[in-house]
């Protein structure tokens, strides 16, 4: 066994400075020369993530959070092939359509309060297993319904855990140093895309399908295998997620000394591959510790909610909500939209075989209004086979900015392709006034999505940044809170003027862009200094 006057010389030979003017430039080089030294002296979070570097576990990690991410993409997007699919055995009308298209999203709006305190009070991976596993169940039991009420009560609890998505964002962020923290960030869209991607993949191979179980009042069709294949994923990957660490800022902020530095000796010796000790012993607490109140839930969350919007943050938390408002309602305005202009646009263009003289968009949209009285009574809930090939062609096209972004993120900043995404995803939605075919529109419907959907993404990438440890979960689920009321108004702005004067949600949508652009150059600079 060592004596203590040899750790005493080990530790005087090994001891690095931590004085402010030399710990960076100390720290950098000690991992490859002193990795089985001791820091007896204590350095800063940030310092011993430095020391812990960037390497596989953050790939896994990344890969884990990326995959369930692109579960959730697959879970909120999976209803535009439900409705049709599912309303002969539902017998569904347009107001049955619109509820089960809501749902998800009222239960998102709740579950964003609920999810924010969790994360900043029970942590981080406890709110996302929590979240994902109740996505996946209610899925699950909703491939089985058979009753209307039930499948609407399983996709509004779906949307509860969906609501989670935004804890990802804070837990990836924690884990990385700040000179790497935007690029590893960004990388999220990616996932998101694949996703995206893949949904049309899965409807394509499996609703077609024309089997049918029935055993007295059950039955069992292909919509309902497409169900429990999109459900299935969030259970295992939950279960991988499960054996990684909490994030270490959120445990630091919590005053768990020893669980940060296990946490820290995990990921060390994942990244370095080596069985050797983590060689630091001490770190710095945060100036704020945040402790566990005894008071019931309402009162933690009405108390967590108060102490953000009461702190120096709350200018910069009330610009994400309007941010999120402003970016989220123009999104799902037009991204509902796009099945139904696609489909008015090939009834235009089979119907007038011969020359079309519309000029613009909205007088070939109001050639097809379609009254209540005129609806075929026959069901049919068979998908045509342009909705895949079309969905499937918007999805890739968000590929390219998937990649560029995280590439040249680090170069340029965030704030650069924040207002860029807006910018450009307002000029197109103000030219689809002017298109005349679905060539045309399909065009702009993917530079719409590829732009808009990336700006939502980036948001959730800088908010990290704006707020520390202690707010960070809060104020990044009320951001998303705001943007579900800015989805719900959208889609009522669309439905109450779409027929008649198609002209207003384009202007809306347009506005409401370049609203989101112009905040956002007023948010404070990120990726230079430290999260807190």
């Amino acid at each position: 066994m060592e004596t203590n006057n040899s750790k005493e010389d080990m530790n005087s030979m090994c001891l690095i400075s931590t004085q402010p003017s030399h710990s960076d430039k100390a720290i950098k080089n000690f991992e490859v020369e002193n990795s089985k030294c001791l820091i007896t002296k204590s350095v800063n979070l940030d310092q011993a993530m430095e020391i812990i570097g960037f390497g596989s576990f953050h790939y896994y990690i990344l890969f884990i959070c990326g995959s369930l991410f692109a579960t959730i993409s697959i879970s909120v997007t999976s209803v535009s092939f439900i409705i049709p699919s599912a309303q002969c055995d539902f017998q569904m009308t347009s107001i049955h359509k619109g509820i089960l298209n809501g749902a998800s999203m009222i239960g998102m709006f709740f579950g964003c309060f609920i999810s924010g305190y969790l994360a900043d009070s029970k942590g981080r991976k406890y709110t996302l297993i929590l979240c994902m596993m109740i996505d996946s169940i209610f899925n699950l039991i909703s491939s089985i319904s058979q009753i209307y009420p039930i499948l609407i009560f399983c996709k509004l609890m779906s949307g509860f855990g969906i609501s989670g998505v935004t804890v990802f964002y804070s837990y990836l962020g924690e884990f990385v140093s700040t000179k790497d923290r935007e690029k590893f960030l960004c990388w999220m869209e990616l996932f998101w895309t694949f996703g995206v991607i893949l949904l049309p993949c899965i409807a394509w191979l499996v609703i077609p399908l024309t089997f049918r179980i029935e055993y007295g009042f059950f039955l069992f069709r292909s919509w309902n295998l497409f169900i429990i294949i999109c459900a299935l994923p969030s259970l295992i990957f939950s279960c991988f997620l499960a054996k990684l660490p909490e994030s270490p800022k959120f445990l630091l902020a919590k005053g768990k000394h020893d669980e940060t530095i296990d946490c820290l000796k995990f990921v060390y010796r994942w990244n370095n591959k080596t069985d050797d000790n983590f060689p630091v012993t001490s770190l710095t607490l945060p100036d704020y510790i945040y402790e566990q109140s005894n008071k019931s839930f309402i009162y933690g969350l009405y108390n967590s909610i108060s102490d953000l919007f009461t702190s120096k943050f709350k200018v910069v938390a009330i610009l994400t909500c309007v941010i999120q408002f402003c970016c989220t309602a123009s999104f799902y305005m037009m991204v509902l939209w796009f099945p139904e202009l696609m489909n008015r646009f090939r009834w235009y263009e089979t119907l007038y075989s011969g020359p079309q003289n519309m000029t613009n968009m909205c007088e070939i949209v109001s050639l097809f209004k379609i009254e209540p009285e005129e609806i075929d009574l026959k069901c049919n809930d068979e998908i045509n086979q342009s909705v895949y090939e079309n969905i499937l062609i918007i999805g890739i096209a968000c590929i390219p900015t998937s990649i560029i972004v995280p590439l040249l993120v680090n170069k340029f900043g965030i704030k650069l392709f924040l207002v860029l995404s807006f910018f450009g995803s307002a000029m197109s939605s103000a030219c689809l006034y002017f298109i005349t075919s679905s060539f045309e529109n399909i065009v702009l419907s993917s530079i719409f999505e590829a732009l808009s959907s990336l700006g939502i993404g980036l948001i959730f990438c800088i908010s990290v940044e704006l707020f520390p440890t202690e707010f960070r979960g809060v104020a990044v689920a009320i951001g998303s809170m705001f943007g579900k009321v800015g989805a719900v108004i959208g889609n009522i702005v669309v439905g109450i003027f779409i027929d008649a004067h198609c002209m207003v949600p384009i202007l809306v949508s347009c506005s409401l862009l370049i609203i989101s652009a112009i905040l956002v150059l007023t948010l404070p600079r990120t990726g230079k200094t430290a999260i807190k």
